[in-house]
């Protein structure tokens, strides 16, 4: 890749790093994790670093939440990457997808998009029908079925199509007649499957010998319900599913089915990045093929009740540690109510994340207003460390350039090799990101789904208090001053008169008091005190305390009190006003007198500032 001077500026830190970036969806799901597992697994064996850019809710939905999901793509840099990989069916929504290739394209990044088709791209597809067509005939034509009917995914779906023909194409072979009955949609998931499965035992047809699945979820939910209506698998019935996903080495009879194998997934693209690098243009498609995986659901393997009871103490185990981290969870929410400084909620969140992990605010986060100038649309230019965490140690406070994905990127590359990069938003409102080092032969991405859902929460719930308390001390302050002059009123007055008395005896300064109902004791704390009265009736109050008293020389003149309806005179006093602007009901003449008098008897006293 040629980089222009500007990139080749920014990269000198990262360019001694091969960047694969990852943009995807739902990553805690067993299909989008095995095929970025695999991809990262091998891209690391072979030197290159990993970015993924994740959300963990599929964006079809053009709802407000998944606008402030998205919003973790304009995050990328693509002037760091080397190569940029997409996985369009996970994101569901093409026109975020083909924006992101769009992009990348304009900085020269070249794209490989995975389980799908676009423009100008690499495509990386599976081989579906070949493997579906073998299942479909090791029923019927090895186990010989002739009653066999089938659930599809959804109507008008490609895939779901797709497999329908390769069911109807293997029964024309066989001589068996096609019968709608026996064909019925679970739309790929388990609540649509038991309607069908409750049509299929009402038939009037005869009983199935067989029902082939669409996919991997449809065929377990047949497989438990037939078990409750007392049909055993595959006794009594065969049931097959494809796909392959993690949930089916749980279920008993494990299942016969069909998947990727996804080392050869991952071999075979960082393959192709790497001749890539070394000049050689990407493939128009990378094809991947499917593999049958013949088991227990069929008959051709027998149940080993030692394996199910493996497979039910390992899923104990992980049901366990769910349990637990979600009790961990609820202590983070807990814990972080009482907080009320960000480093109080820093310290929270370090203790309650993982290891090795960020968490980044835009720096306009706890103001007021948004600033205006954003990086790639979501994000300030700069971003602030509301958290980072190394080996349970937190840091915070830290501002650095948005470009740069994380402070001191360079180092955190030398010492990490895949990053996973997460929004942080309530609705379409963009808070920031997190970002957590990953392993990807072993990392629960389930577990920081849930910490990072609970730490959006955290975050808007801290900023509204924050804003909050910000909003309830500024009403306090205002109560406190007029309003026109911002001198303290009465409330005011009460609230400082004690501290500014002290503060004025222990720095042996005079005092201009803004009078209120003071007592002769409370005026001896403060010997060297200049006593101004606002308004007649404090004057009166005053003439009659301080008579026969050392400071019946230090009562200056009255001003007027410093309500609405005296704020004229006042700024003509302190010069805020023009005489020639003054309204009728102020009389510059007697304000003018009162100044000058004010000024002798500041002057004899020799207070500074007097002349």
């Amino acid at each position: 890749m040629t980089l222009t001077k500007e990139q080749a500026m920014f990269t000198s830190d990262t360019a001694k790093y091969k960047i694969i970036g990852i943009c995807t969806s739902c990553v805690q799901s067993d299909y989008v994790r095995d095929i970025v597992s695999s991809i990262s697994r091998k891209g690391v064996k072979e030197g290159y670093k990993v970015l993924l850019f994740n959300t963990f809710c599929d964006l079809y939905h053009n709802i407000s939440y998944n606008h402030g999901e998205a919003s973790i793509f304009d995050l990328i840099n693509y002037d760091i990457l080397d190569v940029l990989i997409i996985m369009p069916e996970a994101i569901k929504r093409d026109s975020i997808s083909n924006e992101i290739s769009k992009r990348a394209h304009e900085h020269g990044v070249p794209v490989i998009c995975v389980d799908s088709t676009m423009d100008n791209c690499c495509s990386v597809t599976f081989n579906y029908s070949d493997v579906f067509e073998k299942i479909v005939r090791h029923v019927i034509e090895f186990h010989g079925c002739r009653r066999v009917n089938f659930i599809a995914g959804v109507k008008g779906n490609a895939f779901s199509e797709e497999r329908i023909e390769a069911y109807k194409k293997v029964l024309a072979e066989n001589g068996i007649e096609f019968e709608p009955e026996r064909l019925g949609y679970g739309d790929f998931w388990d609540m649509p499957t038991k309607g069908v499965l409750e049509k299929f035992l009402e038939s009037s047809l005869e009983f199935p010998q067989a029902i082939i699945c669409a996919n991997d979820a449809m065929a377990i939910a047949a497989c438990s319900i037939l078990r409750e209506r007392g049909i055993k698998v595959p006794e009594d019935v065969i049931v097959t599913g494809f796909d392959g996903i993690e949930l089916e080495q749980y279920n008993s009879p494990r299942l016969t089915t069909a998947a990727v194998d996804n080392d050869v997934l991952g071999e075979k693209i960082i393959n192709a990045i790497d001749h890539m690098m070394n000049g050689v243009p990407l493939p128009e498609k990378i094809e991947v093929s499917y593999t049958m995986r013949i088991s227990q659901s069929c008959g051709c393997k027998k149940i080993d009740p030692r394996e199910v009871g493996d497979k039910i103490l390992e899923l104990y185990h992980r049901m366990n540690n769910s349990d637990g981290h979600e009790q961990h969870m609820f202590s983070y929410l807990a814990k972080s109510v009482e907080c009320h400084t960000v480093e109080e909620m820093a310290k929270v969140m370090a203790r309650s994340g993982d290891y090795y992990s960020w968490v980044c605010t835009n720096t306009d986060f706890l103001s007021n207003t948004r600033q205006r100038e954003r990086f790639n649309n979501s994000f300030t230019k700069q971003m602030r460390v509301f958290m980072q965490t190394f080996d349970n140690k937190y840091k915070t406070g830290e501002v650095f350039d948005t470009k740069d994905l994380l402070p001191d990127m360079e180092q955190v590359l030398g010492r990490h090799n895949c990053l996973m990069f997460s929004p942080l938003h309530f609705q379409d409102e963009v808070i920031g990101y997190a970002a957590n080092s990953f392993n990807p032969l072993y990392f629960l991405f389930q577990n920081t789904r849930r910490f990072i859902n609970n730490t959006n929460q955290i975050m808007e719930s801290f900023k509204n208090r924050q804003r909050l308390e910000r909003a309830n001390a500024e009403l306090a302050r205002i109560h406190m001053l007029d309003p026109m002059t911002g001198i303290y009123n009465r409330r005011g007055f009460y609230k400082n008169v004690r501290k500014l008395i002290s503060k004025a005896e222990k720095q042996g300064t005079k005092l201009f008091e803004f009078a209120a109902p003071l007592t002769l004791e409370e005026l001896n704390k403060a010997p060297n005190a200049v006593l101004l009265p606002l308004g007649p009736k404090v004057q009166h109050y005053l003439e009659k305390v301080v008579k026969g008293t050392k400071f019946e020389n230090r009562l200056l003149p009255e001003l007027p009190h410093p309500s609405r309806a005296n704020g004229e005179r006042i700024a003509y006093f302190l010069g805020q006003k023009a005489k020639e602007k003054l309204s009728r009901l102020t009389d510059p003449e007697k304000l003018d007198n009162s100044k000058k008098n004010m000024k002798k008897i500041l002057k004899s006293l020799k207070v500074k500032g007097s002349k």
